[in-house]
């Protein structure tokens, strides 16, 4: 009260700097804090405000019978009401301000309803009428000066706290700035889904941005220049906020997924490579704690219990863990696949149940794999991981290519191992370095064994390679007369001396 008679006494003297002051200090005397952060400031000045309409319209009881700080130790005061009111004074029992006396939080939630049952009580004689009314009415620094005198008197009238003026005003605002956002939406969807480029991706995050833009000039607006208090800018205030929160989360998302493909494409790496992978995996992460750390300063704003729903949440991810533990198993054989390295996108793997193929693509979850009849395998990482894989590409991307071939007793080894060697290096697939070699292996029962091993460029091309050389030694060794055996035996049957049966008669 003593707070409130200087303000009154500033304004009168329209003293800006004394008003301020004189204000902060009674806004301190009330419990703010169930009020959203961003409102306090007006919910304050309108607490201040209501409770001295309240009481210039009431009778208070004598000083006397206020307790003051030797009562409140001795009977051990903690809460105390102004007598034939349900306004209270209570002890702080937790927060910055413990200890202290202050217009309890459910008195400023119901002031706007004490007020609403006194405001046509006639005013007590002396005190300055209709401040509460002058400010709640009045406009902000864009409207010019002189405005509320050339609205007709209807428009001046309160509604709902309102004056019907700030309605039409907050009406036009939203549904002018609610059409741009529509019409930003429109023009958002027109954008590819798919696109290679990261413009188009840049482009998307256009809406968002505007969207929260717009969701900060309106909050903007609608306080301090359409001036609206009470439920109705709580009302509007949360909305908007939530608007913006939603927006923003929508905008951290894009943002990192065009973070990930800028780093992606300077970094010259296939998409499809497990190094993309986890650059996307990181980057997500990232987007996921910010919006985290948004949602968590979102649900404090809002006055919800941030830390129980995180609780619980925590509960269902381990239920959620528990019924997911093969996806987490291939998440972790990813790791375990990008961290080893056994082999990369583009390698040629062969596993031990026999599957030989390219790897096209190596993700956090599954493996590809395409074979040369073009027949695309996906394996689980948790598999894969745990069979023997053979790296024909790796560590040199050239692949030995053995190919047997047998001549005929008699033939003339030089001349083998020369039409080899010509048929070899005949063949623009076969690699110069390693140089290509004949090797005799062995004196097989038909033939003399001889393997011609040559290189080729990469893996998948050793089948052309094979038959292409193979086909170019049968043509060579036909011209010069050299023969392939192919295995024979001969089978010598021998008869029982005589020929008549065991009772030396005719069979």
């Amino acid at each position: 009260m003593h707070y409130t008679e200087k303000l009154y006494e500033a304004s009168r003297d329209e003293n800006d700097i004394a008003q301020e002051e004189a204000l902060e200090r009674a806004i301190r005397c009330f419990d703010l804090s169930e009020v959203a952060p961003t409102l306090r400031s007006d919910a304050g000045i309108e607490s201040v405000l209501r409770l001295r309409e309240i009481l210039d319209r009431i009778e208070l009881p004598p000083e006397q019978d206020i307790p003051g700080m030797d009562a409140v130790k001795e009977h051990e005061v903690v809460l105390w009401r102004i007598p034939h009111t349900e306004i209270f004074i209570g002890r702080k029992p937790d927060g910055p301000r413990t200890g202290s006396f202050l217009f309890t939080a459910e008195t400023v939630d119901k002031l706007d309803e004490f007020y609403e049952e006194i405001r046509d009580f006639p005013y007590k004689e002396g005190v300055q009428e209709g401040l509460y009314e002058q400010y709640i009415y009045s406009s902000g620094w864009m409207f010019p000066d002189g405005f509320m005198d050339y609205l007709p008197s209807w428009m001046l009238k309160g509604y709902l706290g309102q004056a019907v003026w700030q309605w039409l005003g907050m009406g036009s605002l939203i549904l002018f700035w609610g059409f741009v956002v529509y019409l930003v939406w429109r023009w958002h969807r027109t954008l590819p889904r798919k696109s290679a480029g990261n413009a188009v991706r840049g482009r998307r995050l256009v809406f968002p941005v505007v969207a929260m833009v717009v969701c900060i000039f309106l909050e903007y607006a609608l306080d301090e220049q359409i001036n609206l208090t009470g439920r109705v800018l709580v009302a509007v205030t949360m909305g908007l906020e939530f608007f913006f929160f939603i927006f923003a989360g929508w905008a951290i998302l894009i943002a990192g997924n065009v973070t990930t493909y800028a780093i992606i494409s300077s970094s010259s790496i296939k998409e499809e490579a497990l190094d993309a992978d986890v650059i996307k995996l990181v980057c997500r992460l990232v987007s996921f704690t910010l919006v985290f750390v948004l949602f968590y300063h979102a649900g404090s704003y809002f006055g919800l219990s941030v830390t129980a729903i995180f609780a619980s949440a925590g509960i269902a991810g381990v239920a959620v863990a528990l019924a997911a533990r093969e996806t987490l198993a291939n998440f972790f054989g990813g790791v375990s696949i990008f961290l080893d390295r056994p082999f990369r996108a583009g390698d040629y793997i062969v596993l031990d149940s026999g599957e030989r193929g390219e790897v096209k693509a190596v993700g956090m979850r599954s493996t590809r794999l395409q074979t040369r009849d073009d027949i695309m395998i996906t394996i689980p990482n948790s598999v894969i991981t745990n069979v023997k894989i053979t790296n024909q590409s790796s560590p040199e991307p050239s692949f030995r290519v053995r190919i047997a071939v047998g001549v005929a007793y008699g033939s003339d080894l030089d001349m083998v191992e020369k039409l080899l060697m010509e048929a070899a290096k005949s063949n623009p697939l076969v690699l110069g370095s390693p140089e290509a070699r004949v090797r005799l292996r062995r004196f097989g029962e038909s033939s003399i064994d001889y393997e011609l091993l040559c290189w080729a460029a990469r893996p998948h091309d050793r089948g052309r390679l094979v038959h292409q050389t193979s086909r170019e030694i049968y043509r060579r060794f036909n011209e010069e007369g050299i023969e392939i055996p192919f295995p024979q035996r001969d089978i010598r049957i021998r008869g029982r001396e005589g020929s008549n049966g065991p009772d030396g008669n005719d069979g």
